[in-house]
């Protein structure tokens, strides 16, 4: 958690120095309070010396204790004061238990063996460390006090009980509520159950805590808007609108800022939005038209606020709406750059030189697919018959076979003669959005006739005939293909596009209709976008979809708040067989770089849902597993938390276990790592002067990666894709 286990920073090498928590409040009035406190006696002395959560839970408090145990008839406690400071800094003694120890324990011991003394060797310990976490469950006004080890703890069951009541014992706030708070699945209390009872310790994981929670920030920030309790129309809404939802839609349209009733899956493309655009966004759980914080605000202009510990509704005007509205958007357009090219080129055409000259072809590809080339790259994952590889040692290909379509084609189409119509309609929208003169409704209308403009286009004869022939070359006999979306405005810096664009399957020996005319077909099970269809289900509808597709209406919108100029926006195409082409998909992953919404926490994120319900846009009434890896440094363990299972389904329960095996889930991120160290390597700027090989576990660097991931029925994984994910 927090600030529990200090990392050899020395391997950061030229990286940003550890900065102060911003989280730290300012020291109490005087006289100011030492660094080392016995005891907490009361509960503003607890608030005096903790700090807003940032970790696994980010609601609450937290306050570190470390318990001497060298002594084990004479055992003492210390608490930490997280808001000590000197020369007003934050201490890293202040921050870290190992410094903290050195400073006022005086230990011998240097950093690695005080790690191994206090969290990775079972058995009695020397050093006991933790922390005292406040939670506010079911909407309760006192909070219960969570005492708590680090991640990655191997803490054997009878020294929990040993060391909490000793930690217990020091805390005399008045009525308070304590629980143990399991944060690795390792931590297991199977023998001690009834100890833990008898200490007056309730026994806690943290997917109970976070079950229990009416409040959960998860992304911090504030916004000036319209707050809008359930509207009844999404199209209705606009960029000054903050509305609150039962559930989150899959395919919301940009607004000042959101709360939802329903948990929202943390690694969707919403909330990573969300993030990357700096949007708050939370969970009220008993969100209702009715709720006396809500409803006085109903329909009126509020300054809206996200933070660790509670959320803020003030009154605001019209004229602060607006105004905050034209600041934002009082941004030049930002044009997009991207170079012409003739070729088709496979991934491992895109893989054959060195693995930063792939990533390179995304000038030419769209990101997407030339991600494609970088993963299958033997720096990355290689194929099975690269000897070295991580392909090669699983004994299959862990990246697609394929081939990119250039962004140049898609420019062919929109400037082949026969397609005026396109282009007129095309040109009308481009300028309309950047006037600024459409509502979402007149927006969504253009949009409908810009997409049937460009399903009814001509695709041009050679470069279809092109396309057709490399499926042959590289895709021969494949029955299903993918035509997935690569475009020039998703995967780049700043703006991963998530959830924007749309792909489509299709049958390559399936023939067009006499007219060369298409059409989606909205799937009837719950008729969202991303359920669409092509019809006929032939390849060239299925590219005519995916370049329609540039032009979703919440494409259009993300594309205007980040000021990207529409014009100069094109669409490649990555094209893989179907995933499910010859064994059935029983679970979709997805994979962030570091711990979301947390600080201080060395790891990465994983959402995992059974079947092949999207983790990205899950069907409505569901929602991934929720995992997170706390990454181990040389020989220390990797820990996997569990914070949410996984529902699969609207109308199934929850489930009580992990989507997949212990085994399969640390093999998921080992892979991960691998990827990120190599994607460093190619790519200097996403971890400037940095060493790559350290890269997983600096969680201050500037950027991480976003890679999907399926499992089929096989047991094999599919990387699906990578990209550069910006927000935290």
């Amino acid at each position: 958690m927090l600030g529990f286990t200090r990392k050899d920073v020395s391997r950061r090498a030229k990286a940003a120095p550890l900065r102060p928590l911003a989280a730290a409040v300012a020291a109490p009035s005087a006289p100011p309070l030492p660094l080392d406190l016995p005891e907490i006696a009361s509960a503003e002395r607890f608030v005096a010396i903790s700090t807003p959560a940032g970790d696994l839970v980010a609601n609450g408090r937290v306050a570190k204790f470390l318990v001497d145990l060298r002594r084990p008839e004479s055992p003492r406690v210390h608490f930490v004061n997280g808001n000590f400071t000197e020369d007003g800094e934050v201490p890293d003694a202040a921050r870290y238990h190992f410094d903290f120890a050195v400073r006022v324990l005086g230990i011998p011991e240097p950093l690695k063996q005080f790690n191994d003394l206090t969290y990775f060797k079972p058995g009695p310990k020397r050093y006991a460390a933790g922390v005292i976490h406040t939670y506010f469950r079911g909407g309760a006004a006192e909070p219960i006090y969570g005492l708590q080890f680090y991640p990655q703890d191997v803490v054997s069951e009878a020294v929990i009980p040993q060391v909490l009541r000793l930690v217990k014992a020091k805390i005399g706030i008045p009525g308070a509520g304590f629980a143990f708070v399991a944060t690795g699945s390792q931590q297991t209390t199977a023998t001690v159950g009834d100890e833990l009872k008898a200490a007056g310790l309730e026994n806690l994981t943290i997917d109970v805590i976070l079950g229990s929670i009416q409040y959960l920030p998860l992304n911090l920030g504030e916004a000036w808007g319209y707050l809008r309790i359930f509207p009844a129309d999404q199209g209705d809404l606009e960029p000054t609108d903050i509305p609150v939802f039962d559930e989150l839609p899959l395919d919301l349209s940009v607004v000042a800022g959101v709360i939802t009733r329903a948990v929202q899956d943390s690694n969707s493309h919403v909330n990573l939005k969300s993030k990357e655009r700096g949007t708050p966004n939370m969970v009220l759980r008993n969100a209702a038209k009715d709720h006396p914080r809500l409803a006085p605000w109903d329909g009126k202009p509020v300054h809206f606020v996200v933070k660790n510990d509670d959320f803020l509704l003030a009154a605001s005007t019209d004229e602060e709406v607006a105004a905050k509205l034209k600041e934002r958007n009082d941004r030049p357009w930002i044009p997009l750059v991207w170079e012409p090219e003739t070729r088709l080129l496979s991934y491992d055409e895109m893989a054959a030189g060195a693995a930063g000259d792939a990533l390179k072809l995304g000038a030419r590809f769209g990101s997407k697919a030339a991600n494609l080339g970088f993963l299958a790259h033997r720096t990355a994952l290689g194929r099975a018959d690269q000897p070295g590889t991580p392909s090669n040692e699983i004994k299959y290909d862990l990246v697609p076979r394929g081939f990119g379509v250039p962004l140049s084609f898609y420019r062919n189409l929109v400037e082949h003669p026969p397609n005026a119509d396109l282009r007129k309609v095309l040109t009308s929208l481009i300028e309309a959005e950047k006037a600024g003169t459409l509502s979402g409704n007149e927006r969504a209308r253009r949009v409908d006739e810009v997409q049937t403009a460009f399903l009814n286009a001509e695709i041009p004869p050679k470069d279809l005939e092109a396309i057709q022939a490399k499926l042959r070359d590289e895709l021969p006999g494949v029955k299903k293909i993918k035509i997935r979306s690569s475009a020039n405005a998703e995967d780049i810096p700043n703006f991963d596009g998530a959830g924007l664009h749309d792909s489509f399957a299709a049958n390559p020996e399936k023939k067009d209709n006499s007219t060369h005319t298409c059409s989606f077909e909205v799937d009837a099970e719950d008729g969202s976008e991303v359920k669409r269809k092509v019809r006929p289900k032939s390849v060239a509808c299925a590219i005519k979809g995916v370049y329609a597709s540039l032009w979703n209406k919440r494409a259009i919108e993300e594309r205007s708040f980040a000021r990207i100029d529409h014009a100069t926006v094109a669409m490649g195409l990555a094209i893989v067989p179907a995933y499910d082409i010859e064994e059935d998909v029983v679970a979709n992953g997805v994979i962030i770089t570091r711990v979301i919404n947390a600080r201080g926490v060395f790891g990465y994120s994983l959402s995992v849902q059974e079947g092949n319900n999207l983790v990205t846009n899950p069907d409505p009434g569901t929602y991934s597993e929720v995992t997170v890896a706390a990454l181990g440094l040389g020989d220390e363990p990797t820990s996997l938390t569990i914070t949410r299972f996984a529902k699969p389904t609207r109308e199934g329960l929850e489930r009580t276990t992990p989507v997949l095996p212990r085994e399969r889930m640390l093999q998921l991120v080992v892979l991960a790592e691998t990827v990120e160290r190599a994607y460093c390597r190619a790519k200097p700027s996403y971890y400037p002067g940095g060493d790559c090989g350290f890269v997983p576990l600096d969680d201050e660097k500037p950027k991480s990666l976003d890679m999907e991931v399926k499992i089929l029925a096989n047991d094999q994984l599919v990387f699906k894709q990578v990209r550069e994910f910006g927000g935290r």
